[in-house]
């Protein structure tokens, strides 16, 4: 029986969030076994970083899983809206291409938004803890926008 494409794009968001979790905060922990504070400098590349590379990873995954369940008819076909259609038809299909425009256009919005933030409340650095406490929730959220965006895009090439 097929799926429909909302609870397939939830399991594969929470598996691609979970993994998200596990994966960068052992990055984290292995980029400073100190456990020392970490500098708002190094916050923003270690999200720049993150952003390009995890989406990327995410992507060649997620479009590989995509066309895999489509071709055996686990997943119902998308039934998009127009103006949701006219936005996926202008992302690249090709998975290394999404991933990277994903990765580079996220990267550019959160760090911007840090950046802004850490100047604005005047913070120099964070506890590893806090850090990596920030980074599981943003993980988990970002992992599962990365998903939802590759499926219904990889869908939406059909």
């Amino acid at each position: 029986m097929a799926l429909p494409v909302e609870q397939f794009i939830r399991k594969t968001g929470l598996i691609a969030g979970i993994c998200n979790i596990v994966l960068n905060s052992l990055f984290a922990w292995s980029g400073n076994t100190a456990l020392a504070d970490v500098p708002t400098g190094s916050i923003v590349v270690d999200t720049t970083i993150t952003c390009i590379i995890m989406s990327l990873l995410m992507t060649l995954f997620i479009s590989a899983d995509t066309r895999r369940a489509q071709k055996a008819g686990t997943i119902e076909p998308l039934v998009p809206h127009p103006s949701t259609c006219r936005l996926l038809h202008r992302l690249p299909v090709r998975p290394w291409k999404l991933g990277l425009v994903i990765g580079f256009t996220v990267a550019a919005f959160v760090t911007s938004c840090l950046i802004i933030l850490f100047f604005l409340l005047n913070i120099t650095s964070l506890s590893f803890f806090v850090f990596v406490s920030i980074k599981a929730v943003y993980s988990m959220l970002f992992g599962y926008l990365v998903a939802r965006w590759v499926i219904l895009r990889q869908l939406a090439a059909k």
